[in-house]
C-alpha cells in the first residue's frame, strides 16, 4: 500500500476515534482482560493491561492503530506472558465467517489481479497470470449482501443452538457484525466461563454437530417399517434430533404429500429414488451453525473491540440489537460522505448505505469518504 494512502488512513482513523471516544462501550472486566491493537505500519502489539479505558481511548487517537481488541479471557495479570498471566476463565465466544460458507456468489464477485500486467480475472486464483504468465497475483476474496445474508443466518442458529440446547440466558448473549465479512457472537456471565479449551472444543463438535449418526436419529436398514415410525423422533423434540426430523418433513416431494410427517420421513427413509445418505448430510449442514472452529476453543484469543474500525473495510464492529433487521452495510458506515478523490485499480459492485457503486475499472473518481476507505482498505484503491 503506498505511503500516501496508509497516511491518508491513519488520519481517518485517528479523527473516527477522537470524535467517537463515547461510542467506544468500555469492556466489563476491563483490569482482567488483555488489549492488543495493531498499527499501520508495524507488528500487532499484546498484552496490554488497560486501567483507564479514557485513556486508553487517547493512545488509539493518537497512534491510529488499524485494528483494536480485547481478550474474552480474564487474568490475575494481562501484562504478563501468555504463561504467566494466570486465566481465571473467560467469555464463549464465536465467530462466523462468509467465506466458509461455500457460497455460489463467490464465483461471481471474487477476483485475482495480475500485478504486473492488470490482467483482472474471476473465480480461483490462477498458478500464474493467464495473460503475461507471471506470478505476482493479488487475490480479492469480496463480500456482498447475500454472502452476509448467510453469515446471519448461521449466527441466528447458533443463537437458537446455545439458548435452547445449552440454556444460556439471552441476556448473556451478545452477537456483533465484524466489520467485514461475518458475526461475533460472545457469552458473558454464565456457568461456561470455566470452561478450559478442551471443554470448549466439545461446545464447539456440538454447534458443528459433528458427531451425528444415522442411528441417533432412529434410523436403521435392521429395522421394519412400523418398528421405524415409532423410533422416529418428533419435530418438537428438543436438540439436534427434532431439528433434523424437521428437515425431512419439509423436504419437497410431491409423491409424499398425502402421508403424516413420521410417515414421509420414513418413507424418505426407506425409497430407492432418493440416496438418504447424501440428504442426511444435506440436512446436517442445513440444521448446523458453520462457526469457525478454531476461534472457540483458542482462550488466548483477543477479540475486536466493539465499535471500533475494521483494517479491511472502514466499517464499525457492530452490536445487533435485532439481528433479523440487522443490516450491515448501513448500519456499520460510520465515516462521514466528505468527497475524496481516488485512483481506483478495480473492484467489482458494491452497495454502501443503500448507494450502489461500481464495477470499476482503472480509472479516478470523487467518492464519499466511506466508499473511498472501502476501496482503499480492500487495498483496491490509493489516495489521488
Amino acid at each position: 500500500m503506498e505511503e500516501k494512502t496508509v497516511n491518508f488512513l491513519k488520519q481517518t482513523f485517528s479523527e473516527y476515534y477522537k470524535q467517537n471516544k463515547s461510542r467506544i462501550a468500555e469492556p466489563s472486566r476491563i483490569h482482567e482482560r488483555e488489549f492488543g491493537y495493531w498499527p499501520f505500519d508495524g507488528f500487532m502489539q499484546r498484552h496490554l493491561s488497560v486501567t483507564n479505558f479514557s485513556t486508553f481511548i487517547d493512545e488509539l487517537v493518537l497512534k491510529a492503530p488499524k485494528g483494536v481488541y480485547a481478550s474474552c479471557s480474564y487474568y490475575d495479570d494481562p501484562s504478563l506472558p501468555m504463561e504467566d498471566k494466570g486465566w481465571n476463565g473467560g467469555d464463549l465466544a464465536f465467530d462466523i465467517d462468509c467465506d466458509d460458507l461455500e457460497l455460489k456468489c463467490k464465483q461471481e464477485h471474487d477476483r485475482w489481479l495480475c500485478r504486473d500486467c492488470k490482467k483482472v480475472g474471476t473465480g480461483l486464483r490462477p498458478k500464474a497470470c493467464t495473460k503475461c504468465k507471471e506470478n505476482k497475483i493479488t487475490v480479492l476474496n469480496w463480500s456482498c449482501i447475500i454472502c452476509l445474508d448467510a453469515a446471519k443466518e448461521e449466527i441466528i442458529k447458533l443463537n437458537d443452538i446455545l439458548m435452547n440446547d445449552f440454556g444460556i440466558n439471552k441476556k448473556e448473549i451478545s452477537i456483533f457484525f465484524s466489520g467485514n465479512k461475518g458475526y461475533h457472537l460472545t457469552v458473558e456471565s454464565s456457568t461456561y466461563e470455566k470452561l478450559d479449551k478442551h471443554e470448549r472444543r466439545e461446545i464447539v463438535n456440538y454447534v458443528l454437530a459433528k458427531e451425528l449418526d444415522l442411528k441417533y436419529m432412529g434410523f436403521d436398514k435392521k429395522t421394519n417399517f412400523k418398528d421405524l415410525l415409532l423410533r422416529l423422533p418428533q419435530s418438537t423434540e428438543p436438540g439436534w434430533r427434532g431439528r433434523l426430523v424437521e428437515f425431512f418433513e419439509n423436504y419437497d416431494d410431491s409423491s409424499l404429500t398425502n402421508f403424516s410427517k413420521t410417515e414421509k420421513v420414513a418413507r424418505i427413509y426407506n425409497s430407492k429414488n432418493i440416496k438418504f445418505n447424501k440428504l442426511f448430510e444435506d440436512g446436517i449442514k442445513k440444521v448446523r451453525s458453520t462457526i469457525d472452529p478454531l476461534v472457540t476453543s483458542d482462550t488466548s484469543r483477543i477479540f475486536r473491540l466493539p465499535n471500533s474500525l475494521h483494517e479491511k473495510s472502514g466499517l464499525c464492529k457492530t452490536l445487533c440489537n435485532s439481528i433479523d433487521s440487522f443490516d450491515p452495510y448501513t448500519q456499520s458506515v460510520v465515516l462521514d460522505n466528505e468527497p475524496i478523490k481516488i485512483n481506483i485499480n478495480f473492484c467489482p459492485k458494491f452497495t454502501l448505505k443503500g448507494v450502489s457503486y461500481g464495477p470499476y475499472k482503472t480509472q479516478t473518481l470523487s467518492l464519499p469518504k466511506y466508499a473511498g476507505v472501502y476501496l482503499m482498505s480492500n487495498k483496491l484503491a490509493q489516495v489521488a
